[in-house]
């Protein structure tokens, strides 16, 4: 009897030992990436205010000089890096560079360009800067362009039109040569347009409303319709005359 028992116990394990063996661990689950990220804009009144790290990537407007230039990088943290463009007919550009989170963001490409020369006491040369960057542990990219219009040109002084709206069509033509160019960027514009009023822009690009403020001011974010985003978020001056802004976006 004793080993008729031991027998069946022998045969019940074998025909259910995986289900009475221990489950084995579960693989662990793949991380999920946010991806919710934050775009800004701030004016530093020729590097007088200080500079924040308000959002993921940030255009900088009016960093003047080497002083404002090693300012912004010691008043960032540690974990941001930054677009001065150098090159040909680059000087000046550093006063509209981009700032990014390198623990969130890697560069793929940047660039700039030269909209008009400069002319003393009139106007610094002025630029558009660019940076395409990917949105680290996805395929996921984005463009944010920044840039600066001379001022005055819709007040006092209209003899600067003419740079103006220079400025702008080459402005609208480098947003159409990157849309083309890279297909799959999501791309954002933003920086001191110098007019208050909203912009036509290539499409899907629009602008972006300031939440709670009524009219348009003086800097502007554009952003892709086809893209999830918040309004404009008006944040402090720091020191500059200029209010920050920054918009959420889900790419």
């Amino acid at each position: 009897m004793r080993n008729r028992v031991k027998l069946g116990v022998v045969a019940l394990s074998a025909v259910f030992g995986a289900t009475l063996a221990p489950p084995a661990a579960a693989a662990p689950a793949t991380a999920q990436v946010d991806p919710r990220i934050t775009i800004g804009t701030h004016n530093t009144l020729r590097g007088a205010a200080d500079y924040h790290n308000f959002a993921g990537i940030i255009g900088w407007q009016e960093v003047k000089g080497k002083a404002s230039k090693n300012k912004l990088k010691r008043q960032l943290p540690d974990n941001y890096r930054h677009y001065f463009a150098k090159g040909p007919k680059s000087a000046g550009s550093h006063q509209v560079p981009i700032s990014w989170r390198s623990h969130r963001f890697k560069k793929l490409t940047s660039g700039y360009k030269r909209t008009h020369p400069g002319e003393a006491g009139v106007t610094p040369a002025r630029f558009v800067t660019w940076v395409k960057l990917q949105l680290r542990g996805t395929n996921k990219k984005v463009i944010v362009v920044n840039t600066h219009l001379i001022s005055g040109a819709w007040s006092k002084h209209p003899e600067r039109q003419e740079r103006w709206r220079t400025h702008m069509r080459k402005l609208r033509t480098k947003v159409r040569t990157l849309h083309s160019n890279h297909p799959n960027a999501r791309l954002f514009v933003v920086g001191d347009f110098n007019r208050r009023k909203a912009l036509p822009m290539p499409s899907p690009l629009k602008y972006t409303p300031i939440k709670g403020v009524r009219g348009v001011r003086l800097d502007h974010m554009y952003a892709p319709t086809n893209v999830p985003h918040s309004k404009a978020l008006q944040r402090p001056k720091w020191g500059s005359d200029h209010n920050a802004y920054k918009m959420r976006v889900r790419l």
